[in-house]
């Protein structure tokens, strides 16, 4: 039940808010650079999946992991 409230107020949240949270976060890890970058990974794939979809961030975050080089972009994102 946890769960299904934090992903509720995932969506009802801004991404400026989301932004802030994810600061927050970090700022609790001020020696550990993989606190921010995971911080601003959590708040990119939230914001692309309230833009574009469950199936649009996935390719997106697979093409992040192995590279964008065997990818056919379609219709251009900008960022």
């Amino acid at each position: 039940m946890l769960k299904k409230e934090q992903k509720r107020k995932q969506k009802s949240l801004s991404p400026k808010e989301i932004l802030d949270e994810a600061f927050s976060f970090a700022a609790n890890y001020p020696n550990d650079p993989m606190a921010l970058s995971a911080s601003l990974m959590v708040v990119a794939k939230t914001i692309y999946l309230n833009i574009l979809g469950p199936e649009q961030t996935q390719m997106m975050m697979d093409a992040f992991v192995n590279g964008i080089d065997n990818y056919e972009v379609k219709t251009a994102t900008l960022h």
